[in-house]
């Protein structure tokens, strides 16, 4: 995919607004997702969950194409630090395998994130894997691992997560799942993803 025009998500406030950009991937994109982004974040650290890449993709063996249907990954930050997640189908969304990573996520300053979104995961014949995230060419730890099912329930039973054949759907921006007290400004820049890894140049 070419890189792609800067994107400005301005002056996010209030209750799980939400400014992000949709793209249909072409037919056969393949199971394995690499992707790239420049970001950069000015105001706070979020203590909520605030989304910013999400690729969306069928179950082996389904015809499906409608969103709601699609299971999905998801690079986002959470508790001032940055966050990774696969989920099924939204709605309800749950239960989620979640990783949070020790590092704070980087204000005012441009920072590359990279991302492997692995749908086919030949290490596991039943699952695919989790997600996959680097910050300026490191890979980041995820000591906090939990499924969530609801705003009660940290540690429901993890999700089986199904296989994929292709990527239909990427989408890039800022998506609040909870309150934004304060304003905040992300802009993402350069993105790019394909089958194999695309790097930070």
């Amino acid at each position: 995919m070419a890189p792609a025009s800067i994107l400005h998500a301005k002056d996010i406030v209030g209750q799980q607004p939400q400014k992000s950009i949709i793209y249909n991937l072409p037919a056969n994109f393949g199971p394995v997702m690499w992707g790239r982004a420049h970001v950069f974040t000015a105001g706070t650290q979020p203590a909520s969950h605030a989304g910013l890449f999400a690729a969306y993709y069928p179950p082996v063996g389904s015809a499906t194409t409608t969103m709601t249907t699609l299971d999905w990954y998801e690079v986002a930050s959470y508790t001032q630090a940055y966050m990774s997640i696969w989920h099924p189908p939204w709605p309800p969304g749950f239960p989620e395998a979640v990783q949070v990573s020790d590092t704070k996520l980087t204000l005012d300053k441009w920072t590359c994130l990279e991302w492997l979104f692995d749908g086919k995961n030949d290490a596991d014949p039943m699952e695919a894997a989790t997600p996959r995230v680097w910050l300026d060419g490191t890979e980041l730890a995820w000591p906090t691992k939990f499924a969530f099912s609801d705003q009660d329930q940290m540690n429901a039973t993890p999700p089986k997560r199904n296989k994929a054949t292709n990527f239909t759907v990427f989408e890039t921006g800022i998506t609040m799942w909870q309150q934004m007290p304060t304003p905040n400004n992300w802009w993402i820049d350069d993105i790019g993803i394909g089958p194999e890894r695309v790097g930070c140049n």
